[in-house]
């Protein structure tokens, strides 16, 4: 029998916790910190399968927290909780705690209620499996496929893959893409949000239902922070990488990705913590379930 899952609340409102807890602790065992320093204290000595974090706290933010939880307990399933439209806090929240989804407050309880299902989901399935997978002892070249035309970016993963060993692909439009996609085994994406004027948002919502072992790397000079949000629970992209490009902070998110994607193909059943929400605006919706068809190809192969 799987083990209940523990949610971890911290907020500095006392009374955001009490109300957290009246609301979950018939469905989990509900653990409540309103100083995040003892909650970082309490994950060195408890196991914890969801935390949920405010961002802004007189101690500590959310983001800097979820990224020391994610030190302390790599497998938790981490969420910010936030009524600050903070695009700084996102992406560190993504890029140090990688988070699990973003909600805003004040929050729907339905919501709140669903991503927490979801999370608890992941975590069970994760008590099922053996310990993690260590990386394969010989190397094996990933297939990484490159969405922006930009020169910089194009020489900065092509030295990535020359000296890792990795393969690098190509397209120059979303049409490009999709045949290679349809075609080739993609381990991760690198993409700006705009290729040859058109908007890949949309692909990238696509790729994480049909593929959520794709790694999605988003680089690009666009800082409109409710988008962010949105690549972040629709998408679930594993790293956002601002233009212009900044060479260290580039190469740790591609190495980070290539490490998890040979964790993927070590270990075909790792369980994957990517669970995409489906775009809410209908016109959005509509364009991601056409991309979908066309991939179909895809599909068919990752499921034979």
């Amino acid at each position: 029998m799987s083990q209940p899952i523990r949610i971890l609340f911290v907020d500095d409102e006392e009374r955001i916790l009490r109300s957290l807890a009246l609301q979950f602790r018939r469905d989990y065992e509900v653990l409540t910190e309103s100083d995040p320093r003892r909650a970082l204290e309490r994950l060195r000595h408890e196991p914890v399968q969801v935390i949920v974090s405010d961002q802004r706290m007189p101690q500590m933010s959310g983001a800097e927290l979820l990224a020391q939880a994610r030190e302390l307990q790599p497998d938790a399933m981490r969420i910010l909780l936030t009524g600050y439209s903070d695009l700084e806090a996102a992406i560190e929240a993504l890029n140090d705690g990688g988070i699990f989804r973003y909600l805003t407050k004040p929050w729907d309880p339905q919501e709140m209620a669903f991503t927490l299902r979801q999370a608890a989901q992941i975590a069970q399935s994760q008590q099922q499996l053996p310990a993690r997978a260590t990386l394969p002892s010989a190397p094996q070249g990933l297939n990484v496929l490159l969405l922006d035309d930009a020169e910089e970016t194009f020489d900065c993963v092509g030295a990535f893959c020359m000296t890792s060993g990795h393969r690098l692909l190509r397209a120059a439009s979303l049409g490009e893409a999709l045949q290679v996609l349809n075609s080739e085994r993609v381990d991760l994406l690198v993409s700006d949000l705009r290729l040859a004027g058109e908007d890949t948002a949309p692909l990238l919502k696509s790729l994480a239902q049909a593929h959520p072992k794709l790694l999605s790397l988003v680089v690009t000079p666009f800082c409109d922070t409710q988008a962010l949000l949105k690549l972040i629970n629709e998408a679930q992209i594993f790293r956002y990488l601002p233009k212009p490009i900044r060479r260290g902070l580039f190469d740790k998110g591609l190495r980070a990705a290539a490490e998890q994607a040979l964790i993927y193909r070590a270990q075909p059943q790792q369980v994957v913590t990517r669970l995409a929400e489906v775009p809410r605006e209908q016109p959005e919706r509509e364009r991601v379930g056409s991309l979908l068809g066309m991939l179909g190809r895809l599909r068919e192969r990752l499921s034979a």
